[in-house]
């Protein structure tokens, strides 16, 4: 089990993590740290256009996100929208999603961690954790 305050103490630790399961630990320690906390449930989600829009849903993306792959880069390393001392988003049922659909799960994972990337470059929190749980 991750210790997610540690994880999230430092943006130094931003990244992509597994988790076995979508606990309340992860939210807790999430706000207790400060960070933005947005949940993504991935549930019944089969293809690309259900992820982004599923997605831009949960993290409120606005209104003129582009419902594609490079719109959807570009917001998450903007987060203008969104201002905070840094963010945590969980991803549930994430496994799911990627069985159904490998190539746009890839995708999407590379597009997160090149967010978390970009903000620890500029010294910002940025954590994305994907669901596990076997469906």
């Amino acid at each position: 089990m991750e210790d997610w305050e540690v994880i999230f103490s430092t943006y130094l630790n931003s990244g992509v993590y597994l988790a076995p399961a979508a606990d309340a630990d992860i939210r807790d320690a999430a706000r207790a740290g400060g960070l933005e906390f947005a949940e993504v449930d991935l549930k019944g989600v089969k293809d690309k256009r259900g992820f982004l829009k599923t997605t831009a849903a949960a993290l409120g993306f606005p209104s003129y996100f582009g419902m594609n792959w490079d719109a959807f880069s570009d917001c998450l390393t903007d987060m203008s929208w969104r201002p905070a001392a840094g963010y945590v988003i969980l991803l549930k049922n994430h496994r799911s999603f990627a069985v159904k659909n490998p190539s746009e799960a890839q995708t999407a994972e590379r597009i997160f961690d090149s967010s978390a990337q970009y903000w620890k470059q500029k010294k910002m929190p940025f954590y994305v954790i994907l669901h596990q749980k076997t469906p």
